[in-house]
């Protein structure tokens, strides 16, 4: 399976030094992609493309503050992670949305297979993009029984 975290702003899909305002949270964000890629192939691009067939075995999650999206503690997102791969999907898309996050038709045309919360916290969409990498990356460590998750 592999993963892709789908960044709303980033218009090329291609991470670059403008993609997020603080290089820290990029710093972070890179930094835990490329972690997640030591268990799975990992990916950023832009938007998935909107509603359609999901031919290939795709799974969309959107990161979601909005009512009705669901919070998960991490060990309720590594069984929810460890079922997709398990599942035989190919390619799970992690969306996060840009500044304004996403509006309830932006959501609809997505089709979110999860709409995932981090609690009713606002978060900036940098600092989102970092959580939902980070919490990915503590997932698979669950999932892989690595001392990340209990350590911290």
């Amino acid at each position: 399976m592999e993963i892709r975290f789908c960044l709303a702003w980033l218009q090329s899909g291609v991470l670059s030094s403008k993609a997020f305002k603080l290089e820290a949270a990029r710093t972070l964000f890179s930094e835990y992609v490329t972690r997640i890629s030591k268990f799975t192939p990992c990916q950023i691009a832009g938007m998935p493309a909107k509603g359609g067939s999901r031919k290939t075995a795709r799974k969309i999650w959107v990161c979601d503050r909005s009512q009705g999206a669901k919070m998960l503690s991490s060990e309720a997102l590594a069984d929810t992670l460890e079922k997709v791969r398990d599942s035989g999907t190919r390619e799970l898309c992690i969306t996060i949305g840009g500044p304004d996050g996403f509006s309830a038709g932006e959501l609809e045309a997505l089709k979110p297979d999860l709409r995932w919360s981090f609690g009713p916290l606002t978060l900036p969409h940098e600092l989102a993009a970092v959580v939902a990498t980070e919490q990915i990356y503590r997932a698979w460590s669950i999932i892989k029984h690595l001392p990340y998750h209990t350590g911290h």
